[in-house]
């Protein structure tokens, strides 16, 4: 069994974290923790190393990013049988918070954090964006570019496009120099405006910078999901997702309305 992953402190000891996640290991690569056998708990395992839970969390999270355990959300980690489930289950959720505003999972904390400030700058809409927006090409943007990481050491590449007319026309927008998809979808709520969603997933390869940016080698395939907020079908903002998409599925929780 590969020790991928393994880590050594700074004064050249193994980590905590890295000895929950050598021990797993090796039951699981010995057998002694078979395929779709469950993990013990996090506070059996914490008791049995001496650490703390969050110590277990983040080698059950090592191991998951490796794709030798799986978890799926309410219940216990389980070993995985190779080839059964992917390595990496991303959620993709628009939520309503507490003001009634949309919360995107993938721009609003949670899970990813921003490993260097967002890159802001104006661009125009070339072909395949005017094509897939209905908007003439050269229509004016408004553009942001952030990369992200998770816990586990999965980046995500997100860039979002508001329309520059659409910005002007909002109230509270027109004058910020960053303009973050929360801001945008409280704007249009506060000008009364009904957001109709829809997203957009297809593979490619990625280009040199995609590959840099997501820390994936260059031919292995990238998934790109694209999120396209409308009203009245007028695009008000278009978020597109990048990650690589090897061993990596996407779920959708659908959220009901009344």
């Amino acid at each position: 069994m590969s020790t991928k992953g393994a880590t050594e402190s700074t004064d050249g000891r193994v980590s905590l974290t890295e000895k929950v996640a050598n021990d797993l290991r090796a039951q699981i690569s010995s057998g002694r923790l078979a395929p779709a056998s469950v993990l013990p708990s996090e506070g059996e395992l914490a008791r049995v190393h001496e650490v703390s839970l969050v110590t277990v969390r983040r080698a059950i999270a090592q191991l998951r990013s490796e794709g030798l355990v799986q978890t799926i959300k309410g219940q216990r980690a389980f070993v995985r049988r190779s080839g059964d489930w992917p390595s990496h289950t991303h959620p993709r959720t628009i939520t309503v918070d507490g003001d009634g505003n949309y919360v995107d999972s993938e721009s609003a904390g949670g899970e990813w954090h921003d490993i260097e400030p967002p890159s802001k700058y104006q661009t125009s809409a070339d072909a395949p964006l005017a094509l897939a927006l209905g908007v003439p090409q050269g229509t004016a943007f408004y553009a942001s570019d952030r990369i992200l990481e998770n816990d586990a050491g999965t980046r995500i590449f997100v860039r979002s496009y508001l329309p520059t007319v659409v910005a002007k026309s909002l109230p509270g927008l027109a004058r910020r120099q960053y303009i973050s998809a929360r801001q945008t979808y409280k704007a249009a709520k506060a000008a009364g405006m009904k957001l109709d969603l829809n997203d957009y997933i297809h593979a490619r390869p990625p280009a040199p910078s995609d590959a840099r940016s997501l820390g994936i080698p260059e031919g292995f395939p990238m998934l790109v999901t694209r999120r396209i907020a409308t009203h009245n079908g007028q695009p008000i903002l278009i978020q597109e997702t990048r990650r690589s998409a090897e061993d990596a599925q996407l779920h959708y929780r659908p959220r009901l309305g009344g």
